[in-house]
């Protein structure tokens, strides 16, 4: 099976010297395009093509668009064709849905909720060239089979991943008082300022997010318990080593937000309180692999964070059942084999059809 992956992003030679000195996690890219023995085209591709219609597109909708279009034009030389994201997925689909193209298309979609993203579904009838879509929740799920009608048979809800080798527990005991937490998208970090505000805990953020360039900022002045700071994935495994008690405060909305971050803390063998968002409700086993929190209610999360420095312990407790969900079922291994066998089964699909 001849297979050509899709990727948002630029992954070139310094990022892979970053992953082998172990500076940076391994990359689900280039771990499935290994798997697979796929071909790959991201960004850095974009860049460097002289395609007329490939640099325009680029110019005017998009790195995603035109990578999109460089798969299209390779469609050929395929069998099968994984997209990492619904940014390639769908402009792929529509293009692939104007030929008689053999190659099956395996999509994994973050979110189709946004209006911009349904119209394709709903007006363009993209599904009818995407042979499995892969979803991270429960929402997506049921979004993309009951307001999208994309066939149950065509959706698989699989677990996102964490590199359980390079997030893990090192051993070392944590500070008691400290709490940290990390990410940036739709982070809803005035609500844990709040919780800290006044207490006797110190609380570090790590505000920031390999996919987002722009600086995340406090709106406001920070108490003196609470510390702000983009950090790089060695420094945030150290700190999550060294945290107590670590926390995903979310902004309530219908995606999986936080679930990178969720994941790499449980990973690392840690007790997770997380916003219980109407898209974040897969992953933890509120009380028994981590803790939900109410959205937007800081009495709530201190609570919460002050019954678990309490019983360190019961925290430690969580932190290994949440180290072994992610070992049994949501680690980088477990992923990229999830991630094979659906484009496999895509390309049965197509290939019987």
């Amino acid at each position: 099976m001849r297979t050509l992956l899709l990727a948002a992003g630029r992954f070139g030679e310094g990022m892979r010297a970053d992953i082998e000195q172990g500076r940076e996690p391994r990359l689900d890219v280039f771990a499935i395009a290994s798997k697979l023995g796929a071909d790959v085209i991201d960004f850095l591709d974009v860049d460097k093509s002289r395609v007329p219609a490939v640099r325009l597109a680029a110019r005017t909708l998009g790195a995603s668009a035109a990578a999109a279009l460089l798969g299209y034009l390779e469609r050929a030389r395929y069998d099968a064709i994984l997209t990492t994201g619904e940014d390639i997925g769908i402009p792929l689909a529509a293009l692939l849905s104007t030929t008689s193209a053999k190659c099956s298309h395996t999509m994994i979609a973050h979110t189709l909720f946004p209006l911009k993203k349904r119209v394709f579904f709903q007006y363009l009838s993209v599904q009818s060239r995407i042979d499995n879509l892969l979803v991270y929740s429960t929402s997506e799920e049921q979004h993309s089979t009951e307001r999208l009608g994309i066939p149950k048979s065509k959706v698989c809800r699989i677990n996102y991943h964490a590199d359980q080798l390079f997030f893990r527990p090192d051993g070392r005991p944590p500070v008691p008082d400290l709490v940290c937490a990390a990410g940036q998208l739709l982070r809803d970090y005035d609500c844990l300022i709040d919780a800290a505000r006044g207490t006797s805990f110190r609380v570090e953020i790590a505000a920031g997010s390999p996919w987002i360039e722009a600086p995340f900022v406090p709106r406001g002045e920070l108490p003196p318990n609470v510390t702000w700071g983009r950090r790089a994935r060695s420094a945030l495994r150290d700190l999550y080593a060294r945290a107590a008690v670590t926390v995903v405060p979310i902004l309530q909305n219908d995606y999986q937000t936080g679930i990178a971050t969720i994941l790499e803390m449980m990973s690392s063998g840690k007790c997770v309180i997380a916003t219980k968002t109407r898209g974040q409700t897969d992953t933890i086993v509120d009380g028994q692999t981590g803790i939900y929190v109410p959205p937007g209610d800081p009495l709530a999360l201190r609570s919460a964070i002050e019954r678990m420095l309490a019983a360190p312990d019961e925290a430690a407790r969580i932190g290994r059942a949440a180290r072994e969900f992610v070992e049994q079922h949501a680690g980088l291994d477990r992923f990229v084999e999830r991630i094979a066998e659906a484009v496999q089964a895509g390309y049965a699909v197509r290939s019987a059809a």
